[in-house]
């Protein structure tokens, strides 16, 4: 038995994602909150006062959400790893984790595009919120910060042009923020992005075939990860179902050794039955009429599947 998910949406989330969608892909608009857990996102609840405070930490979970799975929601609970050399004794939850999480869709993707049987991008929007709820109910680290999360659609394929839109986006954002409380707007600082990623997904960013040649990769990653430019982070899950040639691998990890020796990209352990989780195997096993892709998921997410009868040519 299932249970009926559409219940558990906010009122008119869905027909507010549709139209945002649209305007999307009607090319009026390049990013679009789909959902907020409050007014003044990113900041935590009681954290914006209009006085200047720290750049506020955001984390990035980019993808295809085509479900959700538990490994996507082990990476968007993650917290930031702490500087080499030192511990979390004495700092509370709070002060070591994200002031902020964005879950975020991308309509145009460098290598996935919709195909025929696929969840629609209504579909995997409702099944980020109901990811978000999962967040909610005692998953996340820090009853503070555990309804921070936002949901977004972005028009932008790579990652560092996505970035771009990000800070231009969060930036303006703030600034309407102090604004409406009378605060100037020297107050404001940019937030410091960081992007939750697989393997398979860190591979293609720095693969030259998704620029327009090695030098332009080169320097826009130089760009997206230097303090000195963009300032983004990366957080990548170790996985253990991606297969990926061991030629690209070997050059890929050549390529970004120096930001990894840098201190720009680390690397997660998000649970060993986890780091074997996949949408492309959820989506395999339910269509081929199989009943053990539930483990994958939350039971949200396991319902709404059932409930929109989603990967399966017949009903289950």
């Amino acid at each position: 038995m299932y249970r009926s998910q559409s219940s558990l949406l906010s009122p008119g989330f869905t027909g507010n994602a549709l139209g945002l969608l649209q305007k999307l892909q009607q090319g009026r608009s390049t990013l679009e909150l789909v959902h907020t857990p409050h007014e003044c996102w990113p900041f935590r609840p009681g954290q914006f006062t209009g006085k200047s405070c720290p750049a506020l930490r955001v984390s990035v979970l980019d993808s295809s959400f085509n479900p959700p799975t538990l490994a996507h929601l082990a990476l968007a609970k993650s917290r930031p790893p702490s500087p080499e050399g030192t511990t979390d004794h004495g700092v509370s939850a709070s002060e070591n984790d994200y002031d902020a999480r964005l879950l975020l869709l991308s309509v145009r993707n460098a290598e996935k595009s919709l195909m025929p049987g696929d969840a629609t991008y209504v579909q995997r929007l409702e099944m980020m919120y109901l990811l978000s709820l999962d967040g909610r109910h005692g998953l996340l680290i820090s009853a503070d910060i555990n309804d921070n999360v936002a949901i977004a659609i972005i028009d932008q394929p790579i990652f560092v042009g996505k970035s771009t839109i990000l800070h231009s986006f969060l930036r303006s954002r703030l600034a309407s923020l102090h604004l409406s409380l009378s605060a100037g707007t020297e107050a404001i600082h940019r937030p410091k992005l960081t992007f939750l990623m697989g393997f398979d997904t860190l591979v293609r960013l720095f693969s030259p075939k998704y620029y327009a040649s090695e030098e332009e990769m080169t320097g826009l990653l130089q760009d997206f990860l230097s303090p000195e430019g963009q300032d983004c982070r990366i957080i990548c899950a170790r996985r253990v179902n991606v297969t990926i040639d061991e030629a690209v691998q070997k050059r890929v990890m050549t390529t970004f050794r120096e930001f990894i020796d840098r201190d720009r990209i680390h690397f997660l352990n998000i649970g060993k039955d986890e780091q074997s989780f996949s949408s492309t195997d959820v989506r395999a096993t339910v269509a081929a009429g199989m009943d053990n892709w539930g483990r994958q998921v939350t039971d949200h997410i396991a319902d709404y599947i059932i409930e929109n009868r989603l990967y399966a040519s017949n009903a289950m």
